[in-house]
């Protein structure tokens, strides 16, 4: 299988990172070279189906992208930058200056790993000034940070990671040096953008399997479950179904009465935006058919496994009255769509054996209490209420009372206060969850 990665740097780093690639025989490198961060977006916007996986140059332009939303973390990646890539720079200053450097600024390179860099060869005689940041800063801002250090005679020679910061430095005559990733990092993040980007291949060859069912009430069962006007429905229903299967080159298959499974990939899914295809089609069903559905989304290895966890997305479905998407992911994750088309997500299974071994003598499920960790940080709720967990279980208040009684018993949450109910009624009790 061979993996296409987008690289996107200056030129000299291309050609370093081009080097570093010839000792991968499945990864072929599409170079996309720029001038300045402003081309990024144009190149992004271009090439995104041609690649696989980004390799940015380095710190700056790869955060630079991710912060103006042109890409995400799980698209690429950038070599870090060590104490031993500041020592190639700061050798280079010292043989091409013809003199001992003690006086330097460096940037982008955090201060701890400077100081460590220092301690461990005992050069403890350099005076460094440094200029670490997380995410992306403007050229002119590291210009002016070194130029500024430069003429207060504070420093005889700047260290950067950023060509341009290097190339307008210099113009200024100011000496300046560049940091550059060493062939090691560059072949760690190659080998780590190959590995996720083989992971998602795999990924989106995954069976993936889309349940439908017709929310009957007992008194529509009751009056219509042999009338013409619910055959009629369901043919709808059945046109708005086959509209989906051919949009998701799935196969649609009718299992009962008003019960439908579509079988596709993972990739198709992923084209059209997984969960957000079935809300658009719930509000389609219920205004062409007056028809609520609910959506139940599994995923799997093989058959087998992806029609079990649509079942096990139907049973979590079924909690609620009205329609709603849910989709089980192959490692036991969850994800509701909620009616503001808005998601919560929460697993099944991450509980560790410790904890496994005390919900098997509980009264509550690790599924429940998962999902009442995830709806707390959802509606940003340090402390919560048995109305709280009425509201966001569509159960009673008693039944919210008994599951945090229960949580407090086993350890997840403790009693961290009261709050009037509004009424004359006892006030309530706040909990506060203690999981680290």
């Amino acid at each position: 299988m061979m993996i296409k990665i987008g690289v996107i740097g200056p030129d000299d780093s291309i050609q370093r990172i081009n080097h570093v690639a010839t000792h991968f025989d499945n990864i072929e490198l599409m170079n996309f070279p720029y001038h300045g961060v402003n081309e990024i977006e144009e190149i992004l916007k271009k090439n995104r189906g041609l690649v696989d996986q980004w390799f940015f140059s380095g710190q700056s332009p790869f955060y630079y992208a991710l912060e103006k939303g042109w890409i995400t973390e799980k698209e690429g990646s950038f070599p870090p930058l060590h104490g031993s890539s500041f020592f190639g720079a700061l050798l280079e200053a010292q043989m091409k200056e013809q003199t001992l450097l003690n006086k330097i600024s460096i940037d982008t390179i955090s201060k701890e790993e400077i100081e460590t860099a220092v301690q461990f060869h005992s050069f403890d005689q350099l005076e460094i000034s440094t200029y670490p940041y997380e995410g992306y800063r403007s050229a002119d801002e590291l210009v002016d940070y070194h130029r500024s250090l430069y003429e207060k005679g504070e420093i005889e020679t700047a260290i950067t990671c950023i060509q341009s910061v290097q190339k307008r430095l210099t113009e200024a005559g100011i000496p300046c040096y560049r940091v550059v990733p060493t062939n090691l990092s560059i072949r760690m993040v190659l080998q780590y953008l190959l590995e996720r980007a083989q992971s998602r291949k795999y990924q989106k060859s995954q069976i993936a399997i889309v349940g439908i069912e017709v929310i009957y009430s007992t008194q529509t069962l009751d009056e219509s479950h042999f009338s013409y006007k619910m055959k009629h429905q369901e043919l709808d229903l059945k046109r708005n179904l086959l509209d989906i299967a051919q949009k998701i080159n799935g196969s649609m298959v009718q299992l009962g009465d008003g019960l439908f499974f579509v079988y596709t990939t993972r990739g198709e899914l992923d084209l059209h935006e997984k969960e957000s295809v079935f809300t658009t089609l719930t509000q389609e069903v219920k205004a062409h058919t007056d028809l609520d559905i609910r959506v139940g989304l599994g995923f799997g290895v093989t058959v087998l496994e992806a029609e079990h966890h649509v079942r096990l997305a139907f049973q979590h479905a079924r909690k609620h009255e009205s329609s709603i998407v849910i989709s089980v992911n192959e490692d036991k994750t969850v994800t509701e769509i909620l009616p503001s088309s808005e998601s919560i997500t929460y697993t099944l299974n991450n509980w560790g054996n410790e904890w496994k071994e005390v919900f098997k003598e509980a009264s509550v499920s690790s599924a429940i209490v998962s999902k009442i960790l995830s709806l707390s940080r959802h509606y940003d709720k340090e402390e919560i209420t048995s109305q709280d967990l009425s509201r966001w279980l569509k159960s009673t208040e008693r039944n919210g009372r008994r599951i945090l009684t229960e949580m407090e018993r086993i350890g997840i949450v403790e009693i961290s206060g009261e709050e009037q109910s509004g009424g004359r009624g006892r006030p309530r009790k706040l909990y506060r969850f203690q999981l680290k």
